[in-house]
């Protein structure tokens, strides 16, 4: 513990009386007799145990229900946690940015809500039922971390037995799910929706690292009751704001601890072929899911295909007759040039989906990356070996070909990637929305 101005050094021990509430609280104070009146209090979470941790995660979560505001960490900046079931705590909140125009009472928040900080992917998918293949890859992909996102919704109710509209801002949700396992533990041991703002930057030194020289001053005049110090933050940088459309697109709002192209890359889907040499099969497979993408309705769901051999030699052509058979299908010889490659770990790793023409290639794969299993399949929805067609003439070729693209178009419509065409949406989409 960092003890406060003038009070003896107490080693490292949380104590577990609490803290007086800042001025304006109806709540009663929960101290035990004889024990001296406390001043907010700044905890160094490095020199703590796990057990330790547990039991201020605990303190903090009673803290938070009882209407007090606590400085927590996060992966991006520290931040300023409040209960969103007490309108007293959102008024104190709501006075440290004086320049954002909320109105608290009882009863509701406006204009301008908060974000709730969820303790975890399920608890935010459960509140906000997202429907669209591209906001469900979002939430798997990207939560928890340094992301916020603004949920486009035209319901009004609470989502998290908050007062009403403490989460909504023009029409969006606001929602944040924290890569930071304490503040994690905090948000779920308090059974109660947590927002949390930006820390004042007389508090937070440009949210990296808890700027101690004038902490405790800082604390009492802004009525936070405790703070968490753990160290520089991973990012030292605010969390990406990305609004998840009402059409089923997303859009990157303000870039921030990731920018757009990392945004884009996290979302997209990587699926692999794999066949034994990487000339015929596989590369076969990855021209036919490229063509049948291609030719799908727009999506904000980006599909990069790929291909690999088991016993591949890197940086060999694919056969003439594999792509005679393409010919034959009406789909064009790739613009680059084929090149056989071995298939590697990294490449199952990076894999969201691997396919494979028979159970040797899939035992294969399994043997290089046991880990891989929940993502392998072989190719053909019946389970069924897709043998290699070399040597047996160019009929052979596009019988395989044909096979192939039926079994491609199944499993990429299991998974949502080629969606359907729609009405044209007569809602103006957001500008540089991916959709």
């Amino acid at each position: 513990m960092i003890p406060a101005p003038g009070r003896p050094n107490t080693g490292r021990t949380v104590q577990l009386y609490s803290i007086p509430r800042p001025p304006g609280s109806s709540s009663t104070t929960v101290q035990p007799p004889n024990q001296p009146p406390a001043v907010p209090e700044l905890v160094s979470l490095q020199s703590l145990s796990e057990s330790e941790k547990q039991t201020l995660a605990s303190r903090v979560a009673d803290l938070l229900r009882e209407d007090a505001l606590v400085l927590l960490p996060t992966e991006t900046v520290y931040g300023v946690a409040a209960s969103a079931r007490h309108a007293n705590a959102l008024g104190r909140l709501a006075a440290l940015t004086p320049g954002i125009k909320r109105t608290i009472s009882a009863k509701a928040v406006g204009p301008t809500g908060f974000t709730w900080h969820a303790p975890g992917r399920e608890e935010a998918m459960r509140a906000l039922r997202p429907a669209w293949p591209a906001h469900k890859r979002f939430f798997e992909k990207l939560t928890p971390g340094p992301v916020r996102i603004l949920f486009e919704t035209d319901s009004q109710d609470p989502i998290a037995d908050e007062i009403p509209g403490a989460f909504l801002t023009d029409g969006c949700l606001s929602v944040r799910v924290p890569d930071h396992d304490f503040t994690r533990a905090v948000l779920d041991a308090a059974k109660a929706p947590v927002v949390m703002d930006r820390a004042p930057s007389h508090i937070a030194s440009t949210g990296r690292i808890i700027d101690s020289a004038d902490i405790m001053q800082s604390l009492e005049s802004v009525g936070i009751a405790l703070a968490i110090d753990a160290g520089p933050t991973r990012y030292g940088k605010i969390s990406t704001a990305v609004r998840l459309t009402s059409p089923g697109g997303y859009k990157v709002e303000s870039p921030g601890a990731l920018d757009s192209k990392a945004i884009d890359q996290a979302l997209e889907t990587r699926i692999l072929f794999v066949c034994s040499g990487n000339t015929c099969r596989s590369p076969m497979a990855e021209a036919i899911a490229a063509d049948l993408l291609s030719k799908a309705p727009p999506s904000p769901l980006k599909v990069r295909v790929s291909s690999a051999g088991t016993s591949a030699q890197d940086g060999d052509p694919a056969t003439p007759q594999g792509l005679q058979a393409l010919g034959a299908l009406g789909i064009a010889p790739p613009r680059k040039p084929h090149r056989s490659r071995d298939l590697t770990e990294q490449m199952l790793r990076e894999a969201d989906a691997v396919f494979t023409m028979t159970r040797a290639h899939r035992d294969a794969v399994l043997a290089l990356d046991p880990a891989a299993a929940p993502k392998v399949w072989l190719i053909d929805p019946s389970e069924s070996d897709i043998p290699d067609p070399i040597g047996s003439g160019l009929d052979a070729y596009i019988r395989t070909a044909e096979r192939l693209r039926a079994g491609i178009l199944q499993r990429l419509n299991e998974r949502h990637l080629l969606p359907e065409a729609r009405e044209k949406k007569t809602r103006a989409r957001v500008a540089g929305e991916k959709k």
